[in-house]
């Protein structure tokens, strides 16, 4: 006979998502790669696959599961019950690969993108299945949901019961910025009181992190580790918050937290919605599914209304946007270039882009490196959505390119991704890439168009499609240039300034050989 659970009685916590996935930009990933779960039964046998899933797809890694070009669901997944073995049971989920699991839901199942229970059907929201059609991008899913969110959930058994994402925003709406040190201590709010935080900060200078947890352990009584308190939580709570568009991050000799200005009227209007949870919808995970869901339409609403007010970002505007960037933070190629070799890593030049999300930075370093070798001769349009300075928050929308670069004559699309997995890369990356160059009605009024794909490695499958690529449309008599590039080439070519005669001398080598191969 197995043990029943014993609820321990809620107390007033610090802030927190789920550590394991800090960026937030994953989620999306993860979200597809169990989408083809959905309506199964979350037993054993099914976790088992999803997980090992998960695994294949480099969403999860482990040297004791052994990915190879031939590896399969079934191939690898008693190396996944074997490396997960020792994992507690959680959120319901057993000990083993199905804690796992729930390891990469649980953020989402608090902010409602799904409803995941053990031994339960595998639901999807309204807005989980449009972020992962692109339907709405990152920005839009992650800001709807947190309007919605609220602290005391079915996945938090806490006292703490309001919505931080307000509380938050309510603060910037008073005051101009708060400090790092000063959101660690908003993140340990019993019940979002504004005016109460406001006094805190008034009265403590919170100097450094010593201050902070000196000031929260006394006046909260919290025990947790200084690594928890000071950076754990507080990382991922800001990294949820810089992807809702709701903040902009600035280093100014400290991090700060802004509100996002280029977002006031949507924020305004979010903040006008009210969601309130019944006792029985903060306890039953099905009951705050459907009442997240019920908020869709008008939140969809705002969304759609938003969009259609944002007029499309000017390349030379987002030029003098670089350019500042480039001053406030010191920056020049050679910082840039380092930069660029820190992705993955825990380290950054500067810290206020330690929160942008690792794909991001690829895209953002790469604008900036573009803009001061072509910004004076081109338009620089990167369509990665950004804060009110040009700060990168989340990905554009699934049916624009990465990066355009034109003038009169000359357009110029660069792609770029951080994928490694060969299959991951063909698969997700080219034809998508090919349909953003082709498919983009405004390329008719260019006499020259260029293409770079730009990845940490070029696989040669990815290779050999780039290639055929080339000689289909040449046959078609378009006048086209496009290479695919490791990231360390792209940079090379492009600090040389000779990105358009390398494109051009590579599609010309294509189609020479396909002539030799012919004959």
């Amino acid at each position: 006979m197995s043990k029943k659970g014993r609820k321990v009685t809620p107390t007033f916590k610090q802030m927190a998502f789920e550590t394991a996935v800090r960026n937030p930009e994953r989620y999306k990933g993860i979200l597809a790669a169990i989408a083809p779960f959905i309506g199964e039964i979350l037993d054993d046998e099914v976790l088992l696959r999803v997980v090992s899933k998960l695994y294949l797809e480099g969403i999860v890694s482990s040297d004791g599961v052994e990915i190879t070009e031939n590896s399969t669901i079934e191939s690898i997944s008693q190396q996944v019950q074997f490396v997960n073995r020792t994992r507690k049971a959680d959120g319901g989920f057993p000990e083993g690969y199905q804690s796992r699991f729930w390891t990469y839901v649980r953020t989402l199942s608090e902010l409602g993108f799904v409803l995941a229970q053990y031994k339960q059907k595998l639901r999807f929201s309204q807005i989980a299945l449009m972020l992962i059609n692109n339907e709405i991008d990152e920005q839009e899913a992650f800001s709807i949901q947190a309007i919605k969110y609220n602290r005391r959930s079915p996945y938090r058994n806490v006292s703490n019961d309001f919505n931080y994402f307000k509380f938050i925003l309510q603060i910037l709406t008073q005051r101009e910025k708060i400090s790092y040190e000063q959101f660690i201590v908003s993140t340990f709010s019993e019940n979002g009181n504004v005016e109460e935080f406001l006094e805190i900060i008034d009265e403590n200078a919170f100097r450094d992190s010593n201050e902070v947890e000196a000031f929260v352990r006394e006046r909260f009584g919290t025990n947790l580790k200084a690594q928890t308190i000071l950076r754990d939580y507080p990382d991922v709570v800001l990294r949820l918050l810089v992807i809702t568009g709701f903040v902009s991050i600035q280093f100014r000799g400290k991090v700060f937290i802004y509100r996002n200005i280029a977002n006031d009227e949507y924020i305004n209007d979010l903040l006008s919605i009210n969601v309130e949870l019944s006792d029985d919808e903060k306890t039953i995970p099905e009951n705050h599914f459907e009442k997240l869901e019920s908020y869709n339409d008008v939140l969809l609403a705002l969304v759609y209304k938003h969009r259609e007010e944002i007029p499309e970002t000017d390349g030379f505007e987002y030029a003098k946007k670089v350019a500042e960037i480039i001053d406030l933070y010191e920056l020049n190629e050679k910082l840039i270039v380092e930069s660029i070799g820190l992705i993955g890593t825990p380290k950054n030049i500067v810290p206020a882009f330690k929160y942008i999300a690792e794909p991001l930075k690829l895209e953002f370093y790469l604008s900036l490196i573009l803009a001061l070798k072509y910004g004076k001769e081109f338009a620089i349009r990167p369509n990665y959505k950004a804060d009110y300075i040009g700060m990168p928050i989340s990905h554009a929308p699934g049916n624009k390119g990465d990066i355009e670069v034109y003038s009169k004559n000359i357009y110029w699309l660069i792609e770029v991704t951080l994928i490694r997995n060969k299959t991951q890369q063909l698969n997700s990356e080219t034809t998508s890439v090919i349909r953003h160059f082709f498919e983009d009605n405004k390329m008719n009024e260019y006499l020259s168009k260029y293409l770079s794909f730009v990845a940490p490695i070029i696989h040669q499958d990815t290779k050999d499609y780039f290639d055929y690529s080339i000689v289909r449309h040449k046959i078609k008599e378009q006048n086209l240039n496009l290479k695919p590039y490791p990231i360390n080439e792209f940079i090379e070519v492009t600090l040389a300034c000779e990105n358009f005669s390398d494109m051009e001398n590579y599609t010309n080598q294509v189609i020479e050989d396909f002539r030799n191969n012919l004959n």
